[in-house]
């Protein structure tokens, strides 16, 4: 009784021309609980899929107009349809037969006149491994999502460490308020200017907060220093992209590893007469090239305990001038060109 009461919530959809073998299956199926349906041709077997999808689908193969090879390859060409598991049923016993049922995409193949036990065997079997599969699916499908959910949690904390690490060297450098912020919004504006892809543009977005991590291994009265560097104290301001760089260059995450290339690079330039490396044009990563000039750009334009901030044109005529010397002349352009948009995001986060 209990064996009939799990069949009741499967639903087979018999598909023959022969109203005599619709109604001998029929009658086998019934008997163990299952809920049948039928179709006479295979138009009708289509229509009726796609009203209500059934469960599993037993198909003959010689029938007028559409024949079941042709009905199946085109349930399995519909991503809606394509996982039904589809049992031929066939006097055609030929192994030709057999083999084009198969790469039609038939789960199994049966020949009449068949034993009703060997249908109720395979139906059950095929029946059962489908829900198997579909348990599977669902079981992938929970883990991804569950996966997902853990590297959308992983990025928020990562996001939120790299805002607090930048804030805390701006505090220790007395840079002006929301330096790593507007840095940040000016590397990601740039970076979509310039047509980098959304994903980079976003690792660069939240990687850019952490470009003078280094400065944590630089001397207080080095960082601090309100005159003139000597030319001793401005290498080992200097070692701050090489610090910043070691700091994360082993990391596994993209994210900590857009920070190292950061950190490294910014202070790079365009005609290779930068520091550490001296890489000359793109030789330097558009993350080093953009996050150059969105930090010359903010450092200039605010008080900094060695110099005053600029006037807004002495600033432009600063870019024009370097212009394919210290920066990417296409970033300048951009820079100039959307200069409104760059001047609302220094009033936004204005402190």
């Amino acid at each position: 009784m209990n064996h009939l009461l799990n069949n009741s919530r499967y639903e087979i959809l018999v598909v023959d021309d022969m109203i005599a073998n619709v109604k001998l299956l029929t009658s086998v199926l019934e008997k163990q609980g299952y809920q049948v349906r039928a179709a006479i041709n295979g138009e009708m077997a289509l229509q009726s899929v796609h009203l209500k999808t059934p469960d599993l689908i037993l198909l003959d193969i010689k029938m007028p107009n559409m024949n079941g090879f042709e009905v199946c390859q085109q349930l399995k060409a519909d991503p809606s349809t394509e996982s039904i598991p589809v049992i031929f049923i066939s006097a055609m016993g030929e192994t030709e037969d057999k083999v084009t049922a198969f790469r039609s995409g038939g789960v199994d193949y049966i020949t009449k006149p068949f034993a009703n036990e060997e249908v109720l065997a395979r139906v059950n079997t095929h029946l059962q491994l489908h829900d198997y599969q579909t348990q599977l699916e669902e079981r992938v499908r929970l883990a991804v999502l569950e996966i997902q959910n853990l590297n959308h949690e992983l990025e928020v904390t990562q996001g939120e460490v790299i805002s607090m690490m930048g804030a805390t060297i701006e505090e220790r450098s007395h840079e002006t308020g929301l330096h790593v912020q507007r840095v940040a919004a000016y590397c990601h504006l740039l970076a979509k200017l310039y047509g980098v892809e959304e994903h980079k543009c976003d690792l660069i977005f939240k990687a850019a907060p952490l470009h003078d991590i280094g400065k944590v291994a630089i001397p207080d009265n080095i960082l601090h220093k309100p005159g003139r560097l000597t030319d001793e104290e401005m290498a080992i301001m200097r070692s701050h992209a090489q610090k910043g760089y070691d700091i994360f260059k082993s990391s596994q995450s993209a994210l900590l590893q857009m920070a190292a290339l950061i950190a490294h690079q910014h202070h790079e330039k365009y005609d290779g007469n930068g520091y550490p490396q001296g890489l000359k044009g793109e030789e330097i990563d558009i993350a080093g090239r953009i996050c150059a000039v969105a930090d010359v750009f903010d450092a200039l334009g605010h008080d900094r305990v060695y110099k005053k901030a600029w006037p807004l044109q002495e600033i432009l005529d600063y870019f024009k001038a370097e212009s394919g010397k210290s920066f990417e002349p296409k970033l300048v352009e951009l820079l100039l060109n959307n200069l409104n948009d760059f001047l609302a995001i220094k009033e936004r986060l204005h402190k």
